[in-house]
């Protein structure tokens, strides 16, 4: 697929996003899948398979979201099968704090899908507001939310 198509197919997801749609995310991703974060913070590990990242980390983390999120894209750059995005996201958490990070992610594609979701933010901001992620993820499992 070439790269301009891989561009557009992230404008659609960001475009459906800005409007709290996230089905269209979901849609455009391989079920193997793997979305990593890069870095040294507790939320920092490799999450492989459509399966796993729903259960381990978008459950858990859309369980601490009081309204919808959105997320919108400031710039898109597609070289081959790699498409970069710097991303806005915006959302008020349960605890009442916002968590409104700035992101970079870089999408890798396979057959004109998404094969891998490399995600840079503000870590600082995902441990203070967010908390630990082993916290995040046990909270959620207590609750009975898998």
């Amino acid at each position: 697929m070439s790269a301009e198509r891989n561009k557009q197919v992230i404008e659609r997801i960001y475009s459906a996003m800005a409007a709290g749609d996230r089905s269209v995310f979901a849609a455009s991703v391989h079920p193997d899948y793997v979305w990593r974060f890069p870095g040294h913070c507790s939320w920092s590990r490799r999450f492989e398979g459509q399966e796993a990242i729903h259960r381990d980390l978008l459950r858990p983390l859309f369980g601490l979201f009081a309204t919808d999120y959105t997320a919108r894209a400031i710039n898109l750059v597609a070289e081959g099968e790699m498409v970069v995005a710097e991303v806005r996201g915006d959302v008020m958490l349960k605890s009442g704090e916002r968590y409104d990070n700035h992101y970079c992610f870089v999408f890798h594609f396979r057959d004109g899908k998404i094969a891998e979701v490399v995600e840079y933010c503000d870590t600082d901001l995902e441990e203070r507001v967010l908390g630990n992620y082993d916290a995040v993820l046990a909270a959620h499992r207590a609750r009975g939310s898998y």
